[in-house]
């Protein structure tokens, strides 16, 4: 099953509905890690096999965090990035047959289209 490190800009109600689909999850909020740096947050969620959930866009930049470098990340740019719909279309994606596509790609959602890379 796939295990997740949401950035500290993932909202709770998000994280619980995760939880709540039997997922693992692991929040820095909840850990604790207030403001750590982006490589950080890759090398926690690398050496726990655990794909990064965020809205950072940071994370999508291939120079700095190439494929190679990490476990998986997946990046929420929804343009209602309220929590309420950021669920329904999270909850949705991991009802598909794409869930076993996020290992080890950058994944980015929007309302409109899945890219993964």
């Amino acid at each position: 099953m796939i295990k997740f490190l949401t950035d500290e800009n993932i909202a709770a109600s998000l994280i619980k509905a995760i939880r709540k689909r039997g997922y693992d999850v692991k929040d820095i909020k909840e850990e604790r890690l207030f403001g750590i740096e982006d490589n950080k947050i890759l090398k926690i969620a690398s050496k726990e096999n655990r794909i990064v959930l965020t809205h950072d866009k940071d994370f999508a930049n291939l120079l700095n965090f190439p494929l190679t470098s990490h476990k998986g990340v997946m990046l929420l740019r929804f343009v209602n990035q309220s929590p309420n719909n950021a669920i329904s279309h999270f909850m949705s994606l991991l009802d598909s047959k794409l869930k076993d596509k996020f290992k080890n790609r950058l994944v980015i959602i929007s309302e409109d289209f899945v890219k993964i890379v």
